[in-house]
C-alpha cells in the first residue's frame, strides 16, 4: 500500500507554496482529477532550483499523497542532504544511469506510489527542452506506470542556473498534463522503440510549456 500522507509532508509543501507565492506571481494549471492512488511516475522538465518546490507543493495535496523525488547524488550533504532524506528523495548518480535508482524507483512504483523524475537529468542552461537521459523510458514501459507530464515555464527566469538571489516578482507557470502509457510496439527494435518513447515523453512536456522553453520539440497532439 502507498505510504499515507502524514503531517510533516502536508507542511513542507505548505511553505513550498508560500515561498513560491512570496517571490513569484506562480500560476498553476491542471490540477483536477489527478490519480490519487496507484503508480504514478510524474516528468517535468528542469530549469532552476525553484523547480521542486513548485512541481511537490502543488502536486502534493492534489495527489494527496507524498511524491518521492529523483535528486541528484551531489546535494545530499549536510542539512540539505538530512532534508532531502526526511523527505524520501532518492539520489541518483548524475550523468549516467543509475541501477540502484532505478531499482529503487521501480519497487515503490510495485507498492503503488508517486515517482517524480526529471528526464533531462539536470538543470536546463537556455531554458530549452535538451534530449532526455536514459531510464524513464525503460521504467515506464517496464512498471507499465502511467506517466503523468508536467510543464514549468519562467522559473528560469526567477531563478536560473549559476543565479544566487531570485528575481522577485516573476511570473512562473506550472502545467499538469494528463496521465498516458508509454508502450513499445511488438516486434520493434528495442533501442529505436525506447528513443521514439522518449521522444514522445518529452513532446508531451514539450505542449505544457511555453513556446520559447520548446526548442526542438513539436509539442505532442492535446489528446
Amino acid at each position: 500500500m502507498p505510504e499515507q500522507l502524514g503531517l510533516y509532508p502536508r507542511f513542507i509543501a505548505a511553505i513550498c507554496r508560500v515561498g513560491m507565492r512570496a517571490i513569484a506571481r506562480v500560476r498553476v494549471e491542471g490540477l483536477d482529477d489527478l490519480p490519487t492512488s496507484g503508480p504514478l511516475i510524474v516528468a517535468t522538465n528542469h530549469m532552476s532550483n525553484a523547480d521542486p518546490p513548485l512541481v511537490g507543493g502543488w502536486l502534493l495535496p492534489a495527489l494527496k499523497r507524498r511524491p518521492t523525488f529523483l535528486a541528484k547524488e551531489a546535494i545530499f550533504v549536510g542539512p540539505l542532504g538530512l532534508f532531502l532524506d526526511s523527505l524520501g528523495a532518492e539520489p541518483v548518480k548524475a550523468g549516467s544511469s543509475d541501477i540502484g535508482a532505478y531499482r529503487a524507483a521501480k519497487a515503490l512504483l510495485d507498492r503503488g506510489g508517486v515517482v517524480v523524475i526529471m528526464p533531462e537529468g539536470t538543470r536546463s542552461y537556455d531554458g530549452v527542452l535538451s534530449r532526455p537521459k536514459p531510464g524513464v523510458s525503460l521504467l515506464a514501459t517496464r512498471t507499465g506506470a502511467p506517466v503523468l507530464p508536467v510543464g514549468v515555464s519562467g522559473t528560469d527566469r526567477l531563478l536560473r542556473r549559476g543565479q544566487r538571489l531570485p528575481h522577485v516578482g516573476a511570473s512562473v507557470t506550472m502545467r499538469v498534463g494528463r496521465p498516458f502509457h508509454l508502450r513499445l510496439p511488438e516486434g520493434s527494435e528495442r533501442r529505436s522503440a525506447l528513443a521514439d518513447a522518449d521522444d514522445e515523453l518529452m513532446r508531451r512536456i514539450a505542449a505544457l510549456v511555453d513556446a520559447r522553453h520548446r526548442g526542438a520539440y513539436e509539442p505532442w497532439p492535446q489528446d
